[in-house]
């Protein structure tokens, strides 16, 4: 009886704990969405209105206006070339850190991840000057490299595990078979990751798509990327806050689709290179 006593109070205490985090977590995004269809009126009302009458003038402002369809397709093509970018150059690296041992092979890895974790900021003024000598700054192309470098690091790193937990004799039995490095790394060993490419691909993304010192700094009008088009919003004396939601609930849904898309290759990626051996 009192072991059903203790675990009847373990499940109730579980239940609350997890309704907490739940609440913690998912109650910002709820009032973002509820607030971008509330008026004005209906947004600063005192206590907050759970049931009000709905409205989409923010979106219909926000889709009539070309600049803002301009700042998805600048965010669009930014982050999604950035990903394909530190996918392909991030692979080549990770494949030659997990199969290569050289002089320097360890200092060289983790000098990578130790670049990654200096703040961004450190390196703005010397990035800035750069970028106006070589006239990179307000050019897609421009953030479109910055972004990769900055990838690059995090995605060697991740890509790197999932190449480890692949066999080497996989390999060498295409070797065997009369492929060649290219035609095994291409034929075998990439389609086994698909999963690591696939978490890898997520995290790259999100990380570019929600980037905002680079893209503000190096940036510029015809670059505006979302998360410095939602600063705009805020002014000296006042605050859109309806605008504000509208265009975060709309640059919440590109990234938000994309992890439903590979959900499932998701969590194998996330596992598959967690455990060695």
């Amino acid at each position: 009886m009192r072991t059903t006593n203790l675990k009847r109070v373990r499940n109730i205490a579980m239940f609350f704990v997890v309704a907490a985090v739940w609440i913690f977590y998912f109650f910002p995004i709820y009032w973002m969405v509820s607030s971008s269809f509330k008026t004005r009126v209906d947004t600063f009302a005192i206590p907050p209105k759970w049931i009000f009458w709905p409205t989409i003038q923010f979106y219909l402002t926000s889709f009539t206006n070309p600049k803002f369809l301009k700042v998805i397709q600048n965010s669009l093509i930014i982050t999604g070339t950035t990903v394909v970018f530190s996918l392909v150059l991030g692979a080549w690296a990770a494949y030659a850190f997990a199969r290569f041992r050289f002089k320097g092979s360890l200092t060289l890895s983790f000098s990578l991840i130790v670049a990654r974790m200096m703040p961004p900021i450190v390196f703005i003024v010397p990035l800035y000057l750069l970028f106006n000598s070589l006239k990179l700054r307000n050019t897609h192309i421009g953030l479109i490299l910055i972004f990769t470098v900055f990838n690059l690091p995090f995605t060697v790193w991740m890509l790197k595990s999932f190449f480890e937990e692949v066999p080497i004799e996989l390999e060498e039995a295409a070797w065997i078979d009369g492929a060649s490095r290219l035609q095994a790394l291409g034929r075998v060993i990439l389609p086994l990751i698909a999963p690591g490419l696939a978490a890898t691909a997520v995290f790259a993304a999100l990380l570019a798509w929600n980037e905002f010192l680079f893209a503000l700094l190096l940036g510029g009008p015809d670059t505006t990327t979302l998360p410095v088009f939602l600063s705009g919003f805020l002014g000296e004396r006042d605050v859109e806050w309806g605008d504000i939601m509208a265009t975060a609930t709309v640059a919440v849904l590109p990234p938000t689709l994309l992890v439903m898309l590979v959900q499932q290759n998701l969590i194998k990626g996330l596992t598959l290179g967690a455990v060695k051996g």
